[in-house]
């Protein structure tokens, strides 16, 4: 199963014909393609040349999730959704190689930040992103290693954007009975009482400890799509393109996770496509 490594991404592809895109930038997944056919969203007016974060695939969202609430939080000074995303990972190579799987390596670690970012989180600390292809199911893997001398916090997510047709025609079940914070409804706390979510509108949403995807060590799970009017005032995303994607994400981002000096923390999400 051959990995091709470019100046600017890796791009894995097996037997089948199946395939995946890596950015360094961001260690961002911008293409997931069973046979030919892609699985997720990227959108067209996405800047890939590393001045702004990737807008699709599945960017890494660590170790603050949107803007921090509190203005007292360690990574209060930090950009929207911190800094994994907007900084240039090494390749690590392949790790595993074998007749139905390929798996590659990404790592970041503090000074490898952006020195304005060091500033404003000046942690020590070790990231490895792992991608896994097998022909139908795409494995993403995120260890968080603790460098300093003293405990920090975080949060971290999988920020996952999946193509769709029609968003009109989307529904994300299995939510039914959960409470989550309506992000759009100045974070009030609501119990969802639908069997599936449906979109006409701006949404997101942060479930707490749901369960949609198999998931490692990540308890909630953020449902996104910013509809009309937040399209519109993205300047890195088309004004209709709200119509051809749903952010179902992976995280730990309801609370923060408290990593003590040279622990190590490891989280996941593994997608198959069923066809």
């Amino acid at each position: 199963m051959p990995v091709e490594v470019l100046e600017d991404k890796v791009i894995l592809k097996d037997s089948k014909g199946s395939s995946a895109e890596v950015y360094y930038f961001g260690a961002t997944v911008t293409s997931w393609k069973y046979r030919g056919k892609e699985l997720l969203f990227l959108s067209k007016k996405s800047l890939l040349d590393g001045t702004k974060g990737i807008r699709g695939g599945i960017p890494i969202i660590f170790p603050q999730f949107a803007k921090a609430t509190d203005s007292s939080a360690e990574t209060a000074a930090l950009p929207q959704h911190g800094l994994a995303r907007i900084s240039k990972f090494e390749w690590n190579g392949v790790s595993v190689d074998n007749e139905s799987e390929v798996s590659v390596r990404f790592g970041l670690n503090n000074s490898q930040v952006p020195e304005n970012l060091q500033k404003d989180w000046p942690k020590k600390f070790k990231l490895i992103f792992t991608v896994t292809l097998n022909d139908d199911t795409l494995k993403t893997n995120l260890s968080v290693k603790n460098e300093d001398t003293a405990p920090f916090d975080f949060n971290v997510l999988l920020h996952t954007y999946y193509s769709v047709p029609d968003i009109s025609k989307v529904s994300v079940e299995g939510l039914q009975n959960i409470s989550y914070i309506d992000k759009v409804k100045n974070f009030i706390t609501v119990v969802d009482n639908d069997k599936s979510v449906k979109f006409t509108q701006e949404t997101d949403r942060i479930y707490g400890n749901a369960f949609l995807l198999q998931r490692i060590n990540l308890k909630d799970s953020v449902v996104w799509n910013p509809w009309i009017d937040k399209a519109k005032g993205m300047s890195d995303f088309d004004d209709d393109e709200y119509k051809q994607m749903i952010c179902v994400e992976p995280g730990h981002v309801a609370e923060y996770i408290i990593l003590k000096s040279e622990e190590s923390w490891e989280g996941g999400q593994i997608i198959q496509y069923k066809h």
